[in-house]
């Protein structure tokens, strides 16, 4: 995995058109949260913004070579991110796993979960995961994810040809009462 090392780290910003309108981003578009007392009057509709789900994407998509992302979670009670198809819904999904082009990873209720269709996958890791890796390589059709700590793999899936482009995919998901009120936050060693 040498090649996912920091000098090719992939640098990455989220994208505001694409944000649930309760989602608030850092200045930078590098950290995000949900803000339940937010005022969502001002936010803009458009086909691109999520609108059921508290996720939002990454500004550049991918269709060919290889790239490598880290996103800090710290201490956060639940998150889930990973990698979305450019046509993945913005609204309510009968499927929220890889039948609707979503491959990611998602902490909640104190399990790790891979999120497959018809059922997540719960994943068994030897230590609490405060930053996540993930790595999209395109032309070798998979999305591993990376204890970006320690570079021991958590993860991998297979994507298949994919026609459209890649979008990285993040959901810092809601307060959880006030306990998960922190933001996930893209790691990019170059600010």
């Amino acid at each position: 995995m040498k090649s996912c090392l920091y000098p090719n780290i992939t640098s990455v910003r989220f994208d505001p058109e694409t944000a649930h309108p309760n989602l608030s981003l850092s200045p930078s578009c590098t950290s995000v949260w949900f803000d339940e007392d937010k005022d969502t009057s001002e936010v803009e509709a458009n086909p691109r913004r999520f609108h059921y789900y508290y996720c939002l994407l990454g500004q550049q998509g991918f269709g060919t070579g290889r790239y490598y992302w880290e996103v800090e979670v710290g201490n956060k009670t639940a998150w889930r991110l990973g990698v979305a198809q450019e046509d993945v819904p913005r609204g309510e999904m009968t499927a929220t796993g890889t039948s609707v082009g979503l491959w990611t990873l998602a902490f909640k209720g104190g399990s790790i979960l891979a999120c497959t269709d018809p059922k997540p996958t719960k994943i068994n890791v030897s230590t609490h995961l405060v930053r996540i890796g993930v790595f999209l390589d395109c032309e070798g059709e998979e999305v591993t994810f990376y204890n970006a700590v320690t570079m021991a793999p958590i993860y991998t899936f297979s994507t298949g040809t994919v026609m459209v482009p890649l979008f990285p995919f993040f959901n810092p998901c809601d307060t959880d009462d006030g306990k998960n009120t922190a933001p996930i936050t893209i790691f990019n060693p170059s600010l």
